[in-house]
């Protein structure tokens, strides 16, 4: 069990312990959030919490998270919501 500080260090980033569990398909030491912004923008604005939103925003900033929220694969129901609240 990792603690509440500790990360998993991928390549120039940390995927924080709490972000991880809504990658339960990958292997947390590959994952690579900077090279696949769509992959993880799309997972945490569909699954995640306010923290993990809040991570979103700290690694790619609004702007980012918004485009995608315009082009991306998200539900109809999650871009009403997105687009409401970003």
């Amino acid at each position: 069990e990792t603690g509440c500080y500790e990360f998993v260090m991928i390549g120039e980033m940390p995927l924080a312990p709490y972000i991880q569990k809504y990658f339960w398909d990958i292997d947390p030491q590959k994952a690579a959030p900077k090279s696949h912004p769509e992959y993880y923008i799309e997972r945490i604005l569909e699954l995640g919490d306010e923290r993990a939103v809040g991570w979103l925003k700290t690694v790619y900033g609004k702007k980012k998270i918004k485009s995608l929220v315009a082009t991306g694969r998200l539900s109809a129901k999650s871009r009403n919501y997105w687009k409401l609240v970003l």
